[in-house]
């Protein structure tokens, strides 16, 4: 087990119990976390039993506010002597997880996937994902992750949730060679698969996934600005009348609250699917594809720069 940042650290065990032995194995649990009460840094636990069709397995959670309380907690000889009188109540080993609670830096990045699993499969999956997340614990600036089952039979995807202390690490333990293969093999496993990596830039208004990467920073930035220059002009010269009568902050505040509801629930969406031959130029890509996208994104600004000049903007 690695380092835990002193902010706090919460365990899961994800026991799979004979149903003809659930009334002891849960007597002991129970057991378990009253004693678990008494343990230095303790802050809470839960026990979760199993819902037919959804959940096999008991799932215990247990929150503590260091991670030397845990170990010394999960050590035990009292919890360690309970444990022993339960084995012959599971079916399978548990399975244990652990999450620190860590103070988020300001540079910190993630990345968010979903699983649709295949129905036969789920113990592969389970598996699979105990090993890397295991592999990623080794990568420098790993922060800590999150799982979520989904209960609605309509979305029934599972989501994970990884964290690193910045771009950079995240980034390289995305294309690294020991989770290619994880991947590869994952496929297996689920019918389908997306990833959106969450903290820097302006990928929110642009399309990401594991097929998708963020185009460059650049790309983004000059999009960004080919569309919102138009926009800002045109909302400007319409609403001058009400802006002349308020406060200059007031009105630059209302003009751009305006802009961005336009840009990322209007025209971004649209535009940047248009641009995507550009944002993410192939390896068929020549000088013609970068010639198209600049004199798409220069003839819209020389219209946009024309029209304002024309109308007698100031």
């Amino acid at each position: 087990m690695q380092e835990f940042d002193a902010a706090g650290v919460t365990g899961i065990v994800w026991r799979r119990v004979d149903p003809q032995r659930e009334a002891e194995a849960e007597a002991l649990m129970h057991q378990i976390m009253l004693l678990a009460r008494e343990a230095e840094g303790y802050l809470g636990s839960e026990i979760f039993p199993p819902i037919p069709g959804v959940q096999d397995a008991y799932v215990v959670l247990y929150r503590f506010d260091r991670g030397d309380h845990l170990r010394r907690w999960l050590g035990s000889t009292w919890r360690q002597e309970l444990l022993r009188r339960m084995e012959d109540m599971l079916l399978a080993p548990p399975f244990e997880f652990f999450f620190s609670h860590r103070r988020r830096d300001s540079g910190s990045a993630s990345s968010v996937f979903a699983y649709r699993i295949r129905p036969e499969r789920e113990e592969d999956f389970r598996d699979w994902r105990r090993r890397i997340l295991a592999e990623a614990r080794k990568w420098e600036g790993f922060l800590g992750t999150e799982s979520f089952d989904t209960l609605d039979s309509a979305q029934p995807e599972f989501v994970v949730v990884v964290r690193f202390n910045n771009r950079a690490n995240l980034d390289a333990w995305l294309t690294s060679r020991p989770r290619q293969v994880f991947m590869k093999e994952v496929q297996g496993y689920v019918e389908h698969y997306h990833l959106r990596r969450i903290g820097t830039g302006f990928e929110g208004w642009f399309d990401t996934s594991e097929s998708k990467p963020p185009p460059a920073r650049w790309r983004q930035a000059l999009l960004v600005l080919t569309a919102l220059f138009p926009v800002i002009m045109l909302m400007r010269q319409i609403l001058a009348p009400v802006f002349a009568s308020l406060p200059v902050p007031v009105a630059f505040l209302l003009l751009l609250s305006l802009d961005m509801v336009l840009l990322t629930y209007g025209v971004m969406p649209h535009f940047s699917r248009m641009m995507d031959f550009w944002l993410r130029p192939g390896p068929g890509s020549t000088w013609r594809t970068e010639l198209a996208g600049g004199s798409i994104i220069l003839g819209i600004l020389s219209v946009s720069l024309g029209l304002t000049l024309w109308l007698g903007f100031r």
